[in-house]
């Protein structure tokens, strides 16, 4: 791995702490990935990072030409692996021909290749058309290498906050998609082959990621699916769900489930997943499980360990305080609206502006404390920064439990939260009965 790999990756992590991956990735043949695109440049590096656990080739991916633009964006791109993609509207296609023999290439070689499809990034709540460039890189290879175990896997990429910092991202791989049988009718009809294969992948890659009509929708088909499956794991059906993955898979089956369901029956789910929504607000928690659910002596406990942390915590804010502030509202700005790279535009302006100040803290400790106390601060000041970052997070946690523990004194709330919530998770089409899950 390159030091270019490593940074990034490792600002990646720290961006999305939580990862996980469902699915199975094979472990032997050649494969061109194809994923969705809901969060710019960090879309490819968050593949590489799910796909890693497995073992398998880190893939080269492609990329939009005008990232070559200027010298840092071709510094970048030249560094991570990528090729450029010509589209009409921006450069001349004809150079996509020298960019997809290196496709080949490295295919041929036994590499994999990651792509992404729709073209472009976007915050739209369903997948965008297809573009045709990943079967016809699978088509023309198989077609030079016959003998070559080509198959495109599906990756389905989920960012529950794609633009909060230290939020949580999941992947889902899905079936490989076969080339093979397309190859002998590419030879005679390309045209047709290639809009074949093309619906394949569409169907395989809608699978695998989380759709709605809207991103209201879609974001309530992920917490009715978090409550479903915490239902399920209370009522003895299945051990308790944490994993992230898993959640998303369940939102996915819920998707489903409501686009077979009547348009009356939506709308009233609609209307309930609102209403619950402003009831959780009104009395002041995020989780409605922390209300159904509580455990006053766990959770003052764990508060009481967690106050130990504090002066450390409190020096980490003290020293990162101005420039973490900075990087959200700069972000925005430089972002103009476009939610689909708000998330690339803080992770590359955070690590540059926590770099700028880190070395500026250590120069000046340095400058009038001796070489001695600018290294201690030059490790001490982001050690203590992540503290108080953890810190901030766990406690946040503990607040919103104890909200939910001290409501939760009072049973006639207790039992219309948990009403409401089985009610609209049936509404939904969430009932295990129902949905033949897990």
């Amino acid at each position: 791995m390159s030091v270019f790999d490593a940074l990034t990756e490792g600002m990646l992590a720290l961006y999305y702490p939580q990862r996980a991956i469902r699915g199975r990735v094979p472990n032997n043949g050649v494969y061109i990935i194809v994923a969705n695109h809901p969060n710019g440049l960090l879309d490819p590096l968050m593949v590489r990072l799910l796909l890693k656990p497995s073992g398998g080739p880190r893939p080269g991916f492609l990329g939009k030409s005008t990232f070559w633009d200027n010298p840092v964006g071709a510094m970048v791109m030249d560094a991570a692996g990528a090729m450029p993609v010509y589209r009409a509207h921006e450069a001349d296609t004809s150079k996509n021909e020298h960019t997809f023999a290196r496709c080949r290439t490295l295919l041929s070689s036994g590499g994999w290749l990651a792509l992404f499809p729709e073209g472009k990034s976007h915050s739209e709540p369903t997948l965008q058309p297809l573009k045709t460039g990943a079967a016809r890189i699978a088509l023309s290879t198989l077609a030079e290498h016959p003998e070559l175990p080509l198959r495109i896997l599906p990756v389905g990429v989920f960012y529950e906050a794609k633009a909060v910092f230290r939020s949580r991202a999941a992947g889902t791989v899905g079936e490989p998609v076969e080339v093979r049988d397309l190859v002998e009718r590419y030879g005679i009809d390309p045209s047709g082959a290639v809009d074949a294969l093309t619906e394949r992948v569409e169907a395989a890659l809608s699978a695998v990621v989380l759709q709605g009509e809207t991103d209201e929708l879609r974001r309530g088909f992920f917490a009715v699916a978090g409550w479903t499956l915490a239902r399920q794991a209370s009522s003895g059906s299945q051990a308790p769900v944490k994993e992230l993955a898993q959640q998303e898979a369940k939102a996915r089956e819920l998707a489903k489930l409501w686009a077979r369901s009547p348009e009356e029956q939506r709308l009233q789910a609609v209307a309930a997943f609102t209403q619950f929504e402003r009831r959780m607000a009104e009395l002041g928690v995020d989780d409605p499980l922390s209300v159904l659910s509580p455990n006053l002596t766990r959770v003052a406990a764990t508060t009481l360990g967690l106050l130990a942390l504090a002066p450390i915590a409190a020096l980490g804010a003290v020293w990162g305080w101005a420039p973490y502030r900075l990087v959200r509202p700069g972000a925005e700005r430089l972002a103009a609206g476009s939610d689909d790279v708000l998330g690339t535009i803080k992770v590359l302006l955070g690590a540059l502006v926590m770099g700028v100040h880190t070395l500026a803290v250590a120069g000046i400790v340095g400058w009038f404390g001796g070489w001695a106390a600018g290294l201690a601060a030059l490790l001490v000041g982001p050690m203590s920064g992540y503290m108080a970052l953890r810190f901030d997070e766990r406690w946040a946690l503990r607040v919103d439990a104890l909200r939910g523990a001290w409501r939760a004194r009072d049973s006639e709330v207790r039992e219309a939260v948990a009403r409401e919530r089985d009610a609209l998770v049936d509404a939904v089409g969430a009932s295990p009965q129902v949905s033949g899950y897990p």
